[in-house]
């Protein structure tokens, strides 16, 4: 190891340049381990201020009273929500009301060439829950296309419009929709 050295601490004190150079190398290594280490601590700082500002937020929801008073709330909310789902007792019969309900509603609409096609009844992930969707094709008429629109808003079970497209064309222009309900399951 001794003979390794020797050459490279003899060249050292003989060459003032190299020294010089070796001294700027080491003080350029330093600046920027203290940068590194300095941004590293502002970061540190930035994450302790955000922890201490969310604890204080945590603490000051922890002193309200009005908790009793909101899940009640909470409550009353979920049965309303509850109330908009549609009932059925099993998926296909899910789907048989809700076909059901759609060919009625096009019927009172009067959409010209309408093609429904309803899905089959698929479980809401994490939710007691079941869905069924439909897609509906027909000749656009946008008085007709408005009724359809109305009834399916105002209705007092849960349908959700997912999509609607219009397709205009020289022919007949036409419209696209897919709109799905959701059952409560028992």
């Amino acid at each position: 190891m001794n003979q390794f050295l020797a050459p490279i601490i003899s060249e050292l004190q003989k060459n003032i340049r190299l020294r010089l150079g070796m001294w700027l190398i080491v003080g350029l290594l330093m600046s920027y381990v203290i940068l590194v280490l300095n941004d590293y601590q502002l970061r540190l700082k930035r994450d302790y201020q955000d922890a201490l500002t969310q604890l204080h937020q945590l603490q000051s929801m922890t002193s309200q009273s009005q908790w009793t008073q909101r899940v009640q709330q909470t409550h009353e909310l979920l049965g309303q929500w509850q109330a908009r789902l549609w009932q059925a007792d099993t998926k296909g019969l899910a789907q048989a009301m809700f076909q059901s309900w759609l060919q009625e509603e096009l019927y009172f609409a009067q959409l010209a060439e309408p093609r429904l096609q309803v899905e089959t009844t698929v479980e809401v992930a994490n939710q007691s829950l079941w869905q069924v969707s439909a897609k509906l094709d027909a000749v656009f008429v946008s008085k007709r296309l408005y009724n359809l629109l109305l009834v399916l808003s105002t209705h007092p079970q849960l349908i959700v419009v997912e999509r609607l497209e219009i397709q205009y064309s020289q022919v007949k222009p036409k419209f696209s929709l897919v709109m799905s309900a959701y059952f409560g399951r028992p």
